[in-house]
């Protein structure tokens, strides 16, 4: 099979410097040089005992690669399961929330996490959801210095638009990482095209929609070609999209399968069967009903996303 890879060419156009090498076959990435399983591991809404015992399984399992972010409330949990590990041997993100995106804010954010995490940087800080009130341009800025803090290696976005990203690239702060929702029914065809143009590596968030996909008569036809499950079919899916899929789960056995996806591939007829699907299908929506005090930003135009301060005008 063909060998995916997302290489960010930043030395030489002076915009990106943290390389992301993609390899399939292997079952790896490639971040800063290191190697590290291709398969992430998301922890929402893993909390307390239940959130530990569960990131000691996949590490267990071999994951390295972790998710999760303040709104989740799990850093006390996640810092108690890899005590006593190797921190380099994992790849912690973050998120930072909604309300926290000013300078001030955002740091204080972050030495929260750090405290509760009990580690001295995350690998990478992402902003969870875009806030149309903060002006974009001083977020950034922070984060860059806080990435010369060393406090934070890469910086990314969750939950953003094409729009998003067209404004926030315009101050060639290096962006690693857009987090968003992908699986067998929905993913944003065009939001994958511009972050392979830029480039920008994605990860998927939701990929099993809930475990939704369990049950998926496409998908448990396809699995018994290959006898795999549906879950494993819809992984395996997404990484030959060249995104890196972020599941989570409570089930030791469960958190081993999803990680066995690299001994077949699908064809070009089978990923399209479910690109069909997925490109005309609805994304979950962050309304006023949420509850959260804000809604998502995703039919933003390019000219609601984030005010510039006039410091940048």
């Amino acid at each position: 099979m063909k060998k995916i890879a997302i290489l960010v060419l930043g030395a030489l156009m002076n915009l990106y410097s943290h390389p992301i090498d993609i390899k399939i076959e292997e079952g790896i990435c490639i971040i800063d040089g290191a190697e590290r399983p291709l398969i992430g591991f998301g922890t929402y809404p893993l909390q307390d005992s239940i959130c530990t015992q569960a990131i000691e399984n996949a590490a267990r399992c071999g994951y390295q690669i972790i998710d999760t972010a303040t709104f989740y409330n799990n850093f006390k949990a996640i810092a108690k399961a890899l005590k006593g590990q190797n921190r380099s041997d994992f790849y912690i993100i973050s998120k930072v929330w909604h309300d926290m995106q000013s300078p001030e804010n955002l740091r204080r954010d972050l030495d929260s996490t750090l405290e509760q995490l009990e580690t001295d940087y995350l690998d990478a800080y992402l902003i969870h959801w875009p806030n149309n009130q903060i002006p974009i341009d001083q977020t950034l800025s922070e984060m860059e210095k806080l990435i010369q803090e060393k406090k934070i290696r890469h910086i990314g976005l969750s939950n953003v638009s094409v729009n998003h990203l067209k404004k926030v690239l315009e101050f060639n702060i290096p962006i690693t990482w857009v987090q968003v929702e992908m699986h067998p029914y929905f993913y944003d065809h065009e939001l994958l095209e511009f972050c392979f143009e830029h480039p920008i590596t994605i990860q998927a968030w939701r990929p099993l929609d809930l475990g939704q996909v369990r049950e998926d008569q496409i998908l448990l036809e396809i699995g018994k070609k290959y006898d795999k499950t549906a879950c494993q079919v819809a992984l395996r899916w997404i990484i030959q999209h060249g995104c890196l899929p972020l599941p989570g789960s409570q089930n030791e056995q469960h958190i081993l399968e999803n990680g066995n996806i690299f001994d077949f591939s699908l064809s070009s007829k089978e990923m399209e069967k479910i690109d069909q699907r997925a490109v005309k299908g609805n994304r979950w929506r962050l309304k006023e009903e949420t509850g959260f005090g804000f809604t998502d930003e995703f039919d933003f135009s390019y000219e609601d996303c984030w005010p510039i301060s006039s410091l940048s005008r």
